[in-house]
């Protein structure tokens, strides 16, 4: 580059003055010339004559011409031309080359005549200067430069004349050109820069730059002249500029060296223009650089981005598989947060320039099916098991998506994950256990069954199918009495309703097998609480212990072996209730071995705390003794295990009689029933408890209506809450909202309400609150919590409205049935009182939501009713019809409520998946109103704003006058009022590019009714 640059100066400097001056030419759009200066004519060699009959092509090396050509169609394409090096060819053959700074000429209506053409060859130009381009610029004849050499050559004379032709070209070329002699005193400008520095011409020429701009920057300037000056190199620099009356303005100068015709150093020539709004984008592009590092590397999720060496067309046409394998070699993990450090374990270090496969190891397989499909789809969401640099597995929830260059071909992917191993594992263990609770009960020893009210058997499990022989087929739907042998069918049923009234009961019975024989079983049985009364039963096989019992005197040594071998733990005590014998069960359940345990009483190894009265109980072997009479014990009774955590056990302890019937001791048999007991429980509150909010269910109310119908209760009232907009809610933003809404409204009851209040949801929507001992005033008390506390929330972007209702039962003889009733009349009425007037306020709240994200909308939506009321009254509608069609366009971007600001705001181009959001905002829209009722018919408006006349628009693809009037109108409004409207991120149109582009577009994108219609009645042209 250095080599380069010296060879221009020295040539230049060496063989030919003229060359060392700026050439200026202007050229229409056939390359015919407008007008050149006195400099042109000089370094090509060409007459007044020769120009007439020449053009520019005639003076450009062929080598040159496609790219002078590249540039003019640039220019006729709406570009704004720029710098490029070319060469040109002299009268008398000679070639230079030139850097050309070329910016298009518009006439007094802004169309575009031709180019303006500044050539500097005495300066090597490192970087490119600004475009720009001449709004107004009169026409000048190619005799221009006749009338130059009334200056003799001599630009200084030219510039002082205001009216000589060198004046008048410099102020058709948009950018600020200034001339400054030696002694720095400013001898020639044009009127741009004139009107940078807000003065007229007359108090600029004759100056100093101390005389118009401040010291420090004065003092800058004379610097940079003084550099041109000692090496004769041109200077590009960028600063702020002060005027007289305090404004900056940001302006880049291109200065250098001019001479005259003998060479001779005359003074500086500068090309300025102003920056300040590029200067502020950039300094706003690096500060939203600057949060979106901090938002990038302080988030608590992974994110990384991952970028391919070169670009990848990825379509049908390639062999994707070949292509995959490619991109896993060529793509590199290019920057990473923390969060994705700390999730592989990995420092930066190793995770750079990382592929896919150094990365993504845990699951090969299916890490190439996410690729696929992410490169597919350009995004993908993925559940997958990866691991850290250590080996560790873990679970990530990741979301992937690809990244695409202006020709569309992939240059790489972003990624942010969650780790998910603690909710994938704890969510594994939960279904682990509901194996695992199965498994037992189709694995246990003990036979279980479950019978209904109506003494149905509606489940057993395989070991009760081996003790009665029956299948279970044959047993499912048989009655309880069919097996039972000894209970009669009335005593069995005061049976069941005894252990219905004490929620549980062990007890004997003896129950016939398949083949007839007699089946001696302990049955375990717990009522479920339901008003169904279904019981939950283990039976255990106790024929050995029956023959035990009968056998037991006949032998000490035989007792002994039988009680070794039993199932459960098996304690025998002499009178005094001291251990004498103890099998190997026993010994596992107490933590407490045989030897240690003979000869003591039994309460010290086998202490039992009443959970009921926290107490430890007394001997039960002496209490049996005592009574004559077998005891048992089941419910909320713990054993004190020596070395470890207590169990719930059962037990049942029985004198020993002799031949005399004197008591001789006792026998305790007892077993653990801690997982069991669990078992239950888990049963049971899932019974009674709603699974979203883990409020009681309707089953649990009904129950409790029943319990509380006491003279203590009263007065007892039932409260109805319904929550307003549900439907609205799930319609509009998806379920997962619809059941955060739920959970928010159950917190609130909760918070609100009093210890011995009971919450139920007890439907999609509706919440019952029954409140013992509250009278008419503490409910209504209550109520207003309850409003004023939903008032006060919000989540996400909706609130929390209440229908509410109560009634209040004060006497035992009203029928609490029909006081719930009377609660919910009363919370009906309210909802439809109040019920439309949350919807409103929804409405509003969405509009004022979308406003406060994007700054233009209520500006927008407020323009494009007026310009939709005007086109729809121009088109004779009603005035109905107008008022629905102006509300309408009010709303018609509601849905936009859910789009992200940063995609609402982005100035570049958008992504595909971007887009994508952004094409969802009609439905949207549409699913928010069609359940208000006095905007449901708009939604039908809203729904097909987007759609086109050629049907190529969304949601439908509707065409033609398939697409509602109203609809076709509001496309119309939004689309001229988008184009010519301000925006914060894009330059707005004027009314005729605007209006140019609705006639480019009718019959296509737009009714082409309408837009005539629009431009002729609304916009009167």
């Amino acid at each position: 580059m250095e080599a380069r640059k010296n060879r221009t100066t020295d040539t230049f400097r060496g063989t030919n003055p003229v060359l060392a001056k700026i050439i200026a030419q202007s050229v229409d759009l056939e390359g015919k010339f407008h007008h050149v200066n006195g400099t042109w004519a000089d370094a090509f060699g060409y007459t007044t004559t020769d120009l007439s009959h020449l053009t520019v092509f005639d003076v450009l090396d062929p080598l040159s011409r496609s790219a002078y050509e590249e540039v003019l169609q640039d220019l006729l394409h709406g570009g704004e031309g720029g710098l490029v090096e070319l060469q040109y060819v002299t009268r008398d053959r000679q070639r230079f080359v030139a850097e050309v700074n070329i910016t298009p000429l518009f006439n007094g209506e802004g169309v575009l005549m031709g180019t303006c053409e500044l050539l500097a060859m005495t300066l090597y130009i490192d970087g490119e200067l600004q475009r720009g381009s001449t709004k107004e610029v009169p026409e000048y004849p190619a005799r221009v430069f006749e009338a130059q050499s009334a200056y003799q050559g001599s630009m200084l004379q030219a510039l002082e004349d205001p009216h000589s032709p060198m004046n008048m070209f410099l102020d058709s070329i948009h950018d600020l050109v200034f001339y400054k002699d030696l002694e720095g005193v400013y001898r020639g400008c044009n009127k741009h820069f004139a009107q940078l520095l807000k003065l007229p011409k007359e108090k600029i020429l004759g100056r100093t730059d101390y005389e118009l701009y401040p010291k420090e920057v004065a003092d800058f300037f004379v610097t940079r002249d003084r550099m041109i000056q000692e090496d004769l190199l041109p200077r590009r620099n960028e600063e702020w500029v002060t005027q007289e009356d305090g404004t900056r303005s940001y302006i880049e100068t291109m200065k250098t060296p001019y001479r005259g015709p003998d060479g001779e150093l005359l003074g500086y020539l500068g090309i300025s223009r102003d920056i300040t709004e590029r200067k502020i984008a950039e300094e706003k592009l690096v500060d939203n650089e600057k949060w979106l590092n901090i938002y990038f590397s302080q988030s608590l999720n992974a994110k990384y981005f991952m970028m391919l060496d070169e670009p990848q067309v990825w379509d049908d046409a390639v062999d994707k598989e070949a292509l995959l394998e490619r991109i896993f070699q060529n793509m590199r993990m290019t920057r990473v947060n923390q969060a994705m450090l700390n999730q592989y374990g990995m420092t930066e270090e190793m995770m750079l320039r990382s592929t896919p496969l150094d990365v993504f190891k845990g699951n090969p397989h299916k890490s190439r099916e996410i690729w696929r499909e992410l490169l597919d789809q350009g995004h993908a969401h993925a559940i997958t098991k990866e691991l850290k640099a250590s080996g560790e597995e873990i679970f990530v929830d990741a979301d992937y998506m690809c990244l695409y260059d202006e020709e569309g071909r992939i240059i790489g992917a972003f990624g942010t994950q969650r780790d998910i191993t603690r909710e994938t594992v704890t969510e594994a263990k939960m279904r682990e256990r509901e194996k695992y609770l199965r498994t037992i009960i189709e694995t246990t020893q003990d036979g279980f069954f479950v019978v209904d009210g109506d003494r149905n058997i509606i489940d057993v499990n395989e070991s009760y199918c081996r003790m009665s022989g029956y299948s279970k087929e044959e047993l499912l739907g048989m009655r309880f009495s069919d097996l039972d042998g000894q209970w009669p069918a009335k005593e069995l049923r005061m049976k069941i309703m005894d252990i219905i009234v004490k929620g549980s009961e062990i007890f004997e019975s003896r129950h016939v097998r398949k083949d007839g024989t007699l089946l001696d079983v302990e049955i375990s049985a717990t009522w479920l609480g339901d008003k169904e009364h279904t019981l939950v039963c283990f039976c255990r096989d106790i024929t050995e212990r029956k023959q035990l019992e009968s056998y037991f005197l006949i032998e000490k040594e035989q007792f002994k072996n039988t009680l070794h071998a039993a199932a459960d733990g098996l304690i025998s005590t002499d009178r005094e209730g001291k251990i004498i014998i103890m099998n190997q069960i026993a010994e596992e359940l107490t933590g407490v071995s045989y030897e240690d345990a003979l000869n003591k009483p039994l309460e010290d190894v086998l202490p039992v705390v009443d959970e009921t009265t926290g107490q430890r109980m007394a001997s039960p072997a002496l209490a049996a003794m005592a009574s004559g009479k077998t005891l048992e014990f089941s419910k909320n009774h713990r054993l004190l295990v020596k070395g470890g955590e207590p169990i719930y056990i059962e037990c049942s302890v029985a004198p020993i009689k002799g031949t005399q019937e004197e008591i001789t001791g006792a026998v305790v048999v007892f077993k653990d029933v801690t997982q069991r007991r669990e078992e239950m429980r888990n049963i049971e509150f899932l019974s009674f408890h709603d699974p979203l909010t883990g409020l009681y269910n309707r089953r649990y109310m009904e129950e409790t209506f029943e319990r509380l119908r006491e003279e203590k209760s009263l007065p007892l009232t039932v409260m109805v809450i319904d929550v307003n907009g549900l439907k609205l809610t799930n319609d509009a933003f998806g379920h997962s909202k619809g059941d955060s809404l739920l959970k928010n409204v159950a917190r609130i009851c909760k918070e609100v309400s009093r210890t011995d209040d009971i919450i139920c949801r007890t439907g999609g929507d509706e919440f019952v609150l029954i409140l013992p001992n509250t009278d008419r005033a503490q409910a209504k008390a209550l109520k207003d919590r309850i409003v004023t506390k939903a008032g006060k929330t919000e989540y996400d972007i909706m609130f929390i409205s209440l229908a509410i209702g109560f009634s209040v039962m004060t006497s035992l003889e009203q029928n609490i049935q029909e006081i719930y009733e009377e609660a919910d009349t009363s919370m009906y009425k309210n909802k439809v009182k109040y019920g439309k007037i949350m919807r409103r306020r929804t409405i509003d709240l969405l509009l004022k939501k979308l406003n406060a994200k994007y700054d233009e909308s209520e500006s927008h939506n407020r323009i494009v009713a007026e310009y939709a009321e005007g086109l729809a009254r121009a088109r004779n509608l009603s005035k109905k019809d107008v008022e629905d069609i102006m509300t309408a366009a009010l709303m018609h971007d509601i849905g936009k409520v859910m789009i992200p600001s940063e995609i609402l705001m982005k100035a570049d181009r958008l992504t595909p998946g971007e887009m994508k959001e952004i094409r969802k905002h009609p439905e949207t829209g549409y699913q928010i109103l069609k359940g208000v009722d006095d905007f449901s018919a708009l939604s039908e408006l809203i729904l097909c704003h987007h759609e086109r006349w050629d049907g190529k628009g969304y949601p439908r693809g509707l065409k033609g006058t398939e697409i509602p009037l109203g609809a076709r109108i509001i496309a119309v409004a939004d689309a001229f009022e988008t184009m010519t409207g301000d925006r914060s991120y894009r330059m707005k149109k004027t009314v005729d590019e605007a209006v140019e582009e609705l006639q480019r577009m009718r019959g296509t994108q737009f009714d082409p009714d309408m837009v005539d219609l629009f431009i002729a009645k609304v916009l009167k042209r």
